[in-house]
This record gives C-alpha cells, sequence and structure tokens, in this order.
C-alpha cells in the first residue's frame, strides 16, 4: 500500500514537470526592459542551473531569486561572484547569510553592474566624449519557518546612474518553499513586489514585476537533482528555465542547465573542499560566451555533521586504551536518529553504536569488536550518519588508527603480583595487558 502511494506521488511530481515543460517558451530577451540589468544572476551555481533556483534555493546566492531559501542555512555562509559581460560590462553579486537558532536567518547582499567608455551622441552628431552607467541593489534578507515549509523576504535598495544622472528607490520581494519530502521541494516568489521607482531625469521608471515558480527533484540520496522554473515577467512572455545537477563524486558536481528567456545554455561544475565551495558557469548566448566564476566559504558545520577524534593514533592495550569521537551537528530540522559504524580497510564492519536524537557530544571506543573483543592493528573508517525530520542522511567519514602489541590475545587479562616493598611492606600492583 505505502509502495504504491508513493508511486502516485511520484507520477504526480512528473506529471507536474511535464506540464511546466510544455508552458509555451517564447524567447523573450528582457533588453529594455526596467531593472533587465539586475537579473543575471547570483552564482555560478544558479548559472549553470539556467537559474532554475525557485525550488531549490539552499544558499546565500540562490536566495536572491527565492528570499525563503535562507531558511535552509545550516551555517554562516559568504558568497562572492565576478563575470565580464558584453560591451565590458562587469557584473558581480556578494552575499552574507547568517541563521540564528531561534530568530530565524538573515542576510545581506549586493548586485553591482559597471559599464564604461560608452560614446556620448546627440542624434545627428557625436559630442566626442564618453560616459559610464552603474547599477546596485543592496538587500537586508529574513526567512524563517521549519523544515518544511518557510517564508522569506528581500528589503532592497535600487540606485542606478547613467552619465552623471542619478536615482535611487526602495522595494521588496517575497518568497514562500515547501518541502514535503526529502525527495521533492516547491517554492514560489515575487520579486518587485513592491517595485522601486526611479526618476534619473523627469521620468520615473519602475522596475518590473516578476513572478516565478519551481521544483526540485532529488535522486540517489541526493547526488542527483532535477530543477524546473516557469517565469512570468511584466512586459514578457512566459518563460521556462531548467536545470540538473549530478555529483559523482562527493567533492565534485555537475551542473547543466538552459533559460529560454534570453536563450541561454549553460554548463558548469563545483568543487567542494572542506568548507570551501568553488563553482564555474560557461554561458552561452547571442552576444557570445561568459565565463563565471563563484567561492562560497561556510563556516562551522556546513554539511549536517561533523566528527573529530581527539586521537589520530591509540592503543588499546597500551597506556592510551580509547579514543573519542566529538559530534558537532547542524541540520535545518529535527534530528532523528544517529548511527556510527566503525569498518576496517577491507570494507567489514567491526562496531556499531546507534541512537535516537542528537547523537552525544562525544562518543568512546576502546578497540573492542560488537563481542567486546579487541580488533587487529591497522587503520579504521569511522562514519557518522544523522537523519532529520525529513528523512534526510547527512554523514561524515574519519579514520583512526590501532596499534597495539603484535602477540597480544584477542580478550584482555588483568594480572595481580603481590609483594613487598622496599619498606617491607605488602603491595599489590594491577596490570592490564595480554599475554605472549
Amino acid at each position: 500500500m505505502n509502495r504504491t502511494i508513493s508511486l502516485s506521488r511520484m507520477s504526480l511530481v512528473m506529471a507536474a514537470i511535464l506540464s511546466l515543460a510544455s508552458v509555451p517558451a517564447v524567447a523573450a530577451d528582457d533588453a529594455g526592459v526596467p531593472g533587465g540589468f539586475l537579473r543575471f544572476g547570483a552564482s555560478a551555481r544558479s548559472l549553470a542551473l539556467g537559474n532554475a533556483v525557485t525550488g531549490a534555493a539552499d544558499d546565500a546566492a540562490t536566495s536572491y531569486w527565492n528570499p525563503a531559501g535562507l531558511s535552509q542555512l545550516r551555517t554562516m555562509e559568504i558568497t562572492a561572484m565576478g563575470a565580464t559581460m558584453y560591451n565590458d560590462t562587469r557584473y558581480s553579486f556578494i552575499a552574507l547569510g547568517l541563521p540564528t537558532e531561534s530568530w530565524g536567518t538573515f542576510a545581506l547582499n549586493g548586485t553591482f553592474t559597471n559599464s564604461g567608455e560608452f560614446e556620448r551622441s546627440t542624434w545627428d552628431a557625436d559630442l566626442d566624449e564618453t560616459f559610464s552607467e552603474k547599477e546596485s541593489i543592496f538587500a537586508l534578507g529574513y526567512a524563517n519557518g521549519g523544515s518544511r515549509f518557510t517564508y522569506g523576504v528581500n528589503l532592497k535598495a535600487v540606485s542606478q546612474n547613467i552619465g552623471g544622472a542619478a536615482g535611487s528607490s526602495t522595494g521588496l520581494d517575497v518568497g514562500l518553499m515547501y518541502r514535503p519530502h526529502r525527495l521533492l521541494s516547491v517554492g514560489g516568489a515575487i520579486q518587485n513586489l513592491i517595485a522601486p521607482k526611479i526618476t534619473l531625469v523627469d521620468e520615473e521608471e519602475e522596475l518590473v514585476r516578476s513572478a516565478r515558480a519551481g521544483l526540485a527533484l532529488r535522486f540517489f540520496g541526493n547526488r542527483m537533482r532535477m530543477t524546473t522554473d516557469v517565469v512570468e515577467t511584466k512586459y514578457m512572455d512566459t518563460s521556462f528555465r531548467g536545470g540538473l545537477e549530478l555529483a559523482p563524486l562527493r567533492s565534485l558536481v555537475l551542473r547543466g542547465g538552459y533559460d529560454s528567456e534570453r536563450e541561454h545554455m549553460s554548463a558548469g561544475a563545483g568543487f567542494q573542499l572542506e568548507n570551501w565551495q568553488f563553482d564555474y558557469a560557461y554561458v552561452s548566448t547571442d552576444l557570445g560566451a561568459q565565463n563565471v566564476f563563484s567561492a562560497t566559504l561556510r563556516f562551522g558545520v556546513p554539511f549536517g555533521v561533523k566528527m573529530n577524534t581527539d586521537r589520530a593514533l591509540f592503543s588499546p592495550s597500551g597506556s592510551d586504551r580509547n579514543v573519542t569521537f566529538e559530534i558537532q551537528t547542524a541540520v535545518r530540522g529535527n534530528i532523528e536518529s544517529w548511527h556510527l559504524e566503525i569498518s576496517d580497510k577491507q570494507g567489514r564492519t567491526v562496531r556499531i553504536l546507534t541512537g535516537n536524537g542528537v547523537p552525544p557530544e562525544g562518543v568512546t571506543w576502546a578497540g573492542e569488536d560488537e563481542n567486546g573483543r579487541l580488533v587487529d592493528n591497522g587503520q579504521y573508517d569511522v562514519r557518522i550518519t544523522v537523519v532529520d525530520d525529513l528523512g534526510q542522511a547527512w554523514d561524515y567519514l574519519t579514520n583512526v588508527e590501532i596499534m597495539g602489541f603484535a602477540d597480544r590475545t584477542r580478550v584482555p587479562i588483568r594480572v595481580e603480583v603481590s609483594g613487598n616493598s622496599a619498606h617491607g611492606d605488602d603491595a599489590n600492583t594491577e596490570v592490564q595487558g595480554g599475554s605472549k
């Protein structure tokens, strides 16, 4: 029965994807549409996915498209991106996300474009001088909610300067996310719900409102992700975006995407090194290819769980008889259970420790197997796995090495030696070890 229900749900999800794909996706370049200069993107990751991240927003950068995604942050992070576009236009983005335990998640981000050396002219003559154009957005974001439903807002200040004529205004974005299952999340957002209105000389210009709806599907333990977005922007036709993200290795992610609004084909990759993530995107446009790079630094426990050891080498039959695994967790919801597994280099499990709820801060192992016998010398892999209230598993792998006596017995024995001290008194000495 449960399997039938799961298949029915998956069928509905696939039907939703097909319906999104069937939406007429007429290419509609936003050149000339107010605010188009600030809708390029927010990270190399989102660009490589065709900016189809409304339903998958889970980092400080993708909250640019859906501020509700800020609530998905598990730790403080900083993202920075830079790109050189056509006509030597420089585009950059930076974001700081700060989750708190009980007050939701806050963020600061900035988007900047800078174009220079445009020739100034009138209808009938060149003026033999140049001017530059600069635009920027400074935004304060906030998101809150549980592990399944979240909401968020961006309060932003927009400024524009063209050839010395400057103006600024404020606006508001809103977003929602719902994750009914660990494999599925859906999102919706309205950019410029309260639209900024900028006056440069005499005429007021209002940045256009844009509505987005999207979903993300996750497969194979979150190693494959499919994303789709439908976008409706004022003065433009409805457009479609799609993206695919694959993780063949834990530290490597491959991406591809399509944005029908600008007819962008994109591809890219991401590399993770401890708390650092480096991303690259190649975007193909009618005006030429663009290479975009971004970097993200996450603090604390960036991937749900982390484990350290108080020593890398210990001897169960020596003076340092045990090792302590120090466990830290940071998941979006509540932790339902934890599982610690120790295995040898041949992959054979020698010890398993489990529990419900949050794991203890420290777990001690004295080098024994499930039957209480000391294991052989060598290196052992130790993997901690925690499962959140959505059924999502987060894990971390470390290792420890055992070095003991070469000919020790498998079962420790205790020998009491009685004798006289130098002062003639009786003394008892306990010695723990193995016979030769």
